[in-house]
């Protein structure tokens, strides 16, 4: 019995390690969208530089799982979360990178003269937002739900993102000067679009803890 609590004890700091690298990433969103707006150097590198402490959770929730699985005997549910969270804790790694990848984007923008971000590009950044808070939410409270909803998002976000690449185009034609502060938004109009990819990732792996049914995306 004691084994068992035990086993169940260290499940649950498991689960705990993988809600604090969300928040974790949460923050970095949040933080990534203010260096963008103001064009904050300083801010983007302290996100750069904030991005190998993310990396040593994913290191430290994945040495957890192994230990797991080499220590114990999971049963078949508990195999299907532990499995799951490996996957998981990889997209949510690559989020955390486009954090980086966008505020490397951010530092060259702030080299040049100032252009406006193409009006949908908010929608995108507070729907991607939005998507990697409730995987989170959902992953925690293991709602089936919640997942489903994300999923579900990930359409509107390519559309946003196809709106954002016309305006972009059209304000490259309209002013060639502007073309390498375009680009820049170009690329972090892609990264927004792929952080939202792996938030629907993250709901799809969630579904296959609640139900253990693999999703074809």
């Amino acid at each position: 019995m004691t084994t068992r609590i035990n086993y169940t004890n260290e499940l649950q700091r498991l689960y705990d390690a993988v809600q604090q690298m969300g928040l974790s990433i949460e923050a970095s969103i949040d933080q990534t969208w203010k260096a963008l707006q103001k064009r904050d150097v300083k801010a983007a590198q302290a996100i750069i530089e904030g991005d190998d402490a993310i990396d040593q959770m994913e290191r430290n929730i994945e040495q957890s799982c192994l230990d797991l699985v080499l220590t114990q005997t999971p049963v078949a549910g508990d195999w299907r979360r532990i499995s799951s969270i490996m996957r998981m804790i990889s997209d949510l790694e690559r989020i955390a990178d486009h954090c980086s990848d966008i505020s490397e984007h951010v530092i060259q923008l702030a080299q040049r003269e100032p252009v406006d971000l193409p009006a949908p590009m908010e929608k995108m950044f507070c729907l991607m937002k939005s998507m990697v808070k409730s995987t989170v939410a959902a992953f925690v409270d293991l709602n089936e739900e919640q997942a489903k909803s994300v999923i579900a998002q990930d359409d509107l976000q390519d559309d946003y993102f196809l709106q954002v690449v016309d305006q972009l185009c059209e304000e490259m034609q309209k002013h060639p000067e502007q073309v390498r502060q375009r680009v820049d938004q170009v690329m972090i109009a892609k990264y927004l679009e792929r952080m939202s990819d792996h938030s629907t990732n993250l709901a799809e792996w969630v579904l296959y803890i609640v139900n253990g049914q693999l999703v074809n995306s």
